[in-house]
């Protein structure tokens, strides 16, 4: 007996263990060398979709070092533009890299005038060059001969402040010539310029981000103190493109999930973000190093775009619905990483990025399985799905991870028919709302098939049902586990509380209510496991990989447990007549609907499409509702209670509640602190000796 005792408590302290260690571990970051995002946050190893080929610069092209490149500009796949910053100049090359000019001056009304330090840079296609003069403070617009059309360099306008000090740092010019200009310093979102250079107004500001502490300190604060507090104010873009049907494409630092934008004329963010992780770079991260910094974004045909993150030296991709295509790149010493990446391009479909500590460009040439996806992508995107289907189906050969791919293959099958394949394909692709569509049809295709057989069933079942009631019906009645009180007492408590919780407080075998709770207890867990597990696809969300029978019991334990420890704990203050195991027993009967709704819905919600979702949600709601009027009914026998204090008495029963969850939680961190202090210590003694 106490050797049994012994291994108790040792498998106990294990699990506690494990518990604490599988907590702390929750925000590790691994990450595959290439690797993708599942429909579940996870990283998910994957091929290489690009390749980094060679290394361009200054003494490659024969115009000397760069020094602090800051941006380049592909213009049409024909014309490479780098801007030398460090150096004041403009490279000029063509598609393969030979060079055809340096611009570093220009005549301005018979003068010689140069740049000084320019940041940002963009060519139309009729070679007219916008430099974005950030030392100068201006934006110089020259035509295809470097002649000066317009100089902008003091902007006036009521919506500027007195002071304002204009510098231009990024810029991109539609095509009906109307400029638009990241400047420093300017939290109202770009500077919207007319084709001849008059300031006309602010597009796509950021939201202000506010910290609830910081406000509710500011609000407490004195006019004197709030004056020297930080302002909330937008955060500043970081960089800026515009596609060919002059949609602009942002990117900013607010590390939320709009750190990617799509504007419109009007400045609205429209970009889609369908996929299963938002346009914002890595998801996964140490807290040591902190989400992505996005620094650049290109857009090329189909609605592709790719951003960079500088934290790391990333290129994430994503296709127009923000379905996130491939990660390539790194920080490092070794080719295809970088020191400080600054600016992405493309020519074709090769990438350039351009690092500025370096002076050096980073040619990346797609690999087998990039060419597909690239190809797949543009085929759905131009209609023609049935190469897409191919491609998609090409690309999950290769990366059996790539989920996006499984849900273009879902509508292939989805147009041909075969909705049995569809619904399959949607369910890998965890794509709810077509998996849906092909479901309801592959239902009625089924139904059909079988509807004679069913009617035939139900007809003889209709003409049977005297033959049923006397011979079947009656012995099914007459066996001996339906005739036991054990059973029937808690499905007649349900129906008629008020009467059995009476006669489970007064009449009824403590010994044996107590049995029961805890098999209602076990039920609900099971209740629970098999939710979470064989629930249909339309409803069940949980993550595969985080299921844990233990943690689901722990669920349905640790809040009854709790329940019944602060109601006691209160109704012993306030002169409840129940005792802890009354409460615990009355309790444990209140959950009964859970078990009986719970469990048919784990079959039916397998046969349900996306509209008769609602079903199960307000069954779900009934069964809630339902265990509630127990557990009031149950509360207010247990402790002879008029309704109003029984009411108050579960309020606050649930403020307890999350009192005790605060202690516990503070109880838990020390243990894990301690043992990670505890772990320290001894790694650092096995590293002395």
């Amino acid at each position: 007996m106490i050797r049994s005792k012994k291994l108790f408590f040792i498998i106990s302290l294990v699990l506690f263990i494990n518990l604490l260690i599988g907590y702390s571990n929750a925000y590790a970051d691994y990450a595959p060398p290439s690797y993708n995002y599942s429909y579940w946050r996870d990283s998910a190893a994957a091929p290489a979709a690009y390749e980094a080929t060679r290394i361009i610069n200054g003494e490659l092209l024969g115009v000397g070092s760069l020094k602090e490149p800051t941006d380049i500009y592909v213009l049409n796949n024909e014309r490479i533009y780098i801007l030398d910053s460090g150096n004041n100049r403009i490279i000029v090359t063509d598609a393969n890299f030979k060079l055809i000019k340096v611009i570093d001056s220009f005549d301005n009304n018979g003068q010689i005038d140069r740049f000084s330090n320019p940041q940002g840079i963009f060519v139309t296609d009729d070679y007219h060059l916008y430099v974005a003069d950030t030392g100068n403070k201006r934006v110089v617009h020259l035509d295809e001969n470097l002649r000066p059309v317009a100089i902008i360099d003091s902007p006036e306008s009521e919506l500027l402040a007195e002071n304002f000090e204009f510098k231009p740092a990024k810029i991109v010019v539609d095509k009906a010539g109307r400029i638009y200009v990241m400047a420093i310093g300017v939290f109202d979102g770009f500077m919207e310029f007319s084709p001849d250079g008059v300031f006309t107004t602010f597009i796509g500001a950021n939201r202000v981000k506010v910290d609830p502490i910081e406000y509710l300190w500011k609000l407490l604060s004195t006019r004197e103190q709030r004056s020297r507090m930080v302002q909330f104010v937008p955060t500043e873009f970081t960089n800026l493109d515009i596609d060919e049907d002059g949609f602009i494409y942002a990117v900013s630092a607010d590390n939320t999930d709009e750190d990617v934008k799509r504007l419109n004329a009007q400045g609205i963010d429209i970009l889609r973000r369908d996929g299963y992780v938002p346009p914002r770079g890595d998801i996964r991260y140490t807290r040591e190093e902190g989400p992505s910094r996005l620094i650049d974004i290109d857009v090329t045909d189909s609605e592709i775009y790719s951003i960079l993150d500088a934290k790391r030296g990333r290129i994430f991709t994503y296709n127009g619905d923000g379905y996130l295509l491939y990660i390539f790149g790194g920080l490092g010493n070794s080719l295809g990483e970088f020191d400080t990446p600054v600016a992405i391009e493309r020519v074709g479909d090769n990438f350039l990025v351009l690092d500025k500590a370096l002076g050096e460009i980073t040619i990346f040439e797609p690999t087998e399985y990039g060419r597909v996806v690239n190809e797949a992508i543009r085929s759905y995107y131009q209609g023609d799905e049935e190469r897409a289907a191919e491609m998609f189906t090409r690309a999950v050969n290769l990366n059996a991870n790539f989920e996006y791919a499984y849900g273009g293959i879902g509508k292939a099958f989805l147009r041909k028919g075969d909705y049995e394949k569809a619904v399959e394909y949607f369910k890998e692709s965890m794509d709810r709302k077509n998996y849906s569509k092909a479901y309801i049809l592959y239902r009625r295709e089924t139904l059909r098939g079988y509807f004679p057989l069913l009617m035939t069933v139900l007809c003889i079942l209709i003409l049977c049902t005297p033959l049923i009631k006397k011979y079947i019906w009656r012995n099914i009645r007459g066996i001996p586990l339906f005739e036991k009180e054990e059973l029937r007492y808690p499905l007649r408590l349900i129906v008629h509380p008020y009467d059995e919780y009476w006669e489970l407080k007064y009449r009824r075998d403590k010994r044996v209510n107590l049995i029961i709770s805890f098999v209602i207890l076990a039920l609900l867990s099971l209740t629970r496991i098999l939710q979470a597990q064989y629930n249909g696809f339309l409803v069940n969300y949980n993550n595969p990989r985080e299921f844990n029978s233990i943690l689901e019991v722990v669920y349905v334990v640790v809040p009854v447990l709790f329940w019944c420890i602060a109601n006691w704990s209160l109704t012993t203050l306030m002169d409840g007549e129940g005792k802890f195991s009354e409460i615990f027993i009355s309790t444990c009967f209140a959950l009964i609907p859970l078990i009986l709704i719970g469990i048919p819905w784990v079959l039916l919600s397998n046969y349900i499409s996306a509209d008769e979702v609602t079903f199960y949600n307000f069954s779900q709601s009934v069964a809630a509702l339902w265990c509630l009027y127990l557990l009031f009914v149950g509360n207010m026998t247990v402790h002879q209670f008029t309704p109003s204090k029984t009411v108050g008495t579960m309020i606050l029963t649930v403020g307890t509640i999350g009192f005790l969850a605060f202690l516990c939680l503070l109880f838990f961190n020390l243990i894990q602190q301690l043992l990670s202090f505890a772990v320290t210590v001894f790694r650092e003694i096995l590293l002395r000796f």
